[in-house]
């Protein structure tokens, strides 16, 4: 994959890197090879300040701007998929779509955009895993890609540059970013499966707390 992608930014250039830039969230390709291998094949300049905009310009804007665009569809598949599914499956795991909505509720508080902007602007998360997650809890499209967006420029920016320094060596960075990405993502998995059991212990002794209540002044 990392030759194809090296291979097509030589010869298409911009082009190139609005594509792969595009398809990061669709294909198996990791999301942080594509704006490093597109910053050390494409700016060419040895000038740092030159180097900054050209990245910033290039990868940070129109790679994002791209990124964004195709993570609608993981974003879609969240949003359409996570309902009806956990209105089928959920019964087994003693989970229903009200309580996934309460949680919401209880995780975003209005802050969503902040939550997707922050985690954007971090390499070290996999960008499909927020994009369905947010059309799971169901944030607003439009909220969606304006904050994406916002977080997906320094991010890029950052992974540019440091292609750019690297040139050649970026890959062997590129890798371990990969790697300890799904260690957060699996750390990540297990710390909300944790906070939304406490939630709906919460909830149901808040129900069994309010139901004695009832029946007591009865």
């Amino acid at each position: 994959m990392e030759e194809l992608i090296l291979s097509n930014l030589e010869t298409y250039g911009v082009l190139a890197v609005i594509i792969w830039m595009f398809v990061e969230e669709v294909l198996p390709v990791p999301s942080v090879l594509a704006p490093m291998a597109a910053a050390a094949v494409v700016v060419n300049t040895s000038n740092p300040v030159y180097a900054f905009l050209e990245v910033f310009v290039v990868v940070a804007v129109l790679g994002s701007a791209a990124s964004v665009a195709s993570s609608y569809l993981t974003y879609s598949l969240g949003f359409y998929g996570g309902k009806p599914g956990i209105e089928r499956f959920g019964k087994y795991f003693g989970i229903n779509w009200g309580q996934i909505k309460g949680f919401e509720n209880h995780l975003t508080s209005g802050n969503e955009h902040v939550y997707i902007a922050g985690l954007r602007a971090i390499p070290l998360m996999p960008l499909s895993v927020i994009s369905a997650s947010s059309g799971f809890f169901r944030v607003n499209w439009k909220l969606y890609g304006v904050w994406s967006f916002i977080g997906m420029v320094p991010r890029n920016l950052l992974l540019g540059m440091i292609g750019w320094h690297l040139k050649d060596d970026f890959t062997s960075i590129a890798v371990l970013i990969e790697e300890i990405s799904i260690i957060i993502v699996i750390f990540g998995g297990l710390v909300l499966g944790a906070a939304f059991l406490y939630y709906r212990k919460r909830l149901g002794r808040r129900y069994r707390k309010s139901k004695g209540m009832f029946f007591k002044r009865r």
